[in-house]
């Protein structure tokens, strides 16, 4: 196992002290994983000492804990894509607990002063966002009560506790943030905007979330049931899979999970389904991997007009403009 502790100041010096533990450098600001801890890349980048980001998209061949110390000052959001193949024991506060769930696919908004530990298996994929921001910073840009009941929110957050989910939204601009390539001259500008547009999304999340005050209504079970349908969703886009097999998987009546998913996640479970293997035709498209016919079919639908309508529907454009438009 790789056991990384440290007081964390900004991202960037992070990353460094890492790459030294590692006994390897970072290049323009990205450290490339070591054969023996697995492969991908940490990137890590300062915009100023208020606001720091580090994007993590890797996969492991070896235990990796990491161990935050207290000490540092202002807001720590993280978004986690996260895929184990065993617990992965997270912590908060010094106190440690399982993480139970193969899949991680959320948000958390936590006080960057307390201390907090990570412990990702070999074999886990991990794809990560992690923004520190300061409060001086924070308390510029948003309203006195939101950032009242941010500071509240997080001052009180554990790391099992409270999580924001990912929704379709944020998943299509994460994808796109782990997409970007280091040699596009404009990386930085467009690695930065996507960083700060995903900070208003989750806002917005927030701002939702404690309107419906979720957490006092959904048990922490069930939230957790439903980001396992959600991934299912997500993933099996060649066809939409049954309420009874769905139901089953995470062992409610199919009565329960329709009105739970839609209230967690805002919409239908076919609703989501639909939206979520159109974004995946719409990726298709403006990537060029495949025709339109192609994309349709690679979705589920055997009639190309019937995909063309839903698109439009979807995205208020028709799939051949779209890629008249590329």
């Amino acid at each position: 196992m790789v056991t990384y502790s440290f007081q964390l100041e900004n991202f960037e010096k992070w990353l460094a002290d890492f790459a030294l533990q590692l006994n390897t450098s970072v290049t323009d600001r990205v450290l490339t994983i070591p054969a023996r801890l697995g492969e991908g890349i940490i990137l890590a980048q300062n915009i100023n000492r208020h606001f720091s980001y580090a994007v993590m998209n890797l996969r492991l061949d070896n235990d990796l804990e990491f161990y935050r110390e207290s000490g540092a000052q202002g807001f720590m959001i993280s978004f986690n894509q996260v895929e184990a193949q065993k617990e992965a024991p997270l912590g908060h506060r010094l106190a440690i607990m399982p993480d139970k769930k193969n899949f991680r696919n959320d948000i958390y908004l936590a006080d960057a002063s307390d201390s907090a530990s990570l412990r990702l298996p070999a074999g886990s994929s991990v794809k990560r966002l992690l923004i520190l921001c300061s409060h001086e910073l924070a308390a510029q840009y948003l309203p006195a009560e939101l950032f009242d009941k941010l500071s509240l929110f997080a001052r009180e957050n554990t790391a099992a506790d409270n999580p924001m989910l990912i929704s379709l939204t944020h998943r299509a601009m994460l994808k796109e943030l782990f997409e970007i390539k280091h040699n596009d001259p404009l990386s930085q500008i467009r690695r930065l905007s996507g960083v700060i547009h995903l900070i208003e999304k989750s806002l917005h999340s927030f701002l939702r979330q404690e309107q419906a005050v979720l957490s006092r209504t959904v048990k922490k079970t069930d939230l957790e049931s439903m980001q396992h349908v959600e991934q299912i969703l997500s993933s099996r886009l060649e066809g939409f899979p049954s309420l009874e097999s769905l139901a089953h998987e995470v062992f409610m009546s199919t009565s329960k999970l329709k009105n739970l998913f839609k209230q967690v996640y805002g919409h239908t479970l076919y609703d989501y389904y639909n939206k979520s293997r159109l974004q995946r035709a719409r990726e298709l498209l403006l990537n060029g991997q495949c025709s339109i016919k192609q994309a349709g079919s690679e979705i589920g639908f055997s009639n190309l007009s019937h995909f063309a309508k839903a698109f439009r529907k979807e995205f208020g454009i028709l799939p051949r403009d779209l890629v008249k438009g590329r």
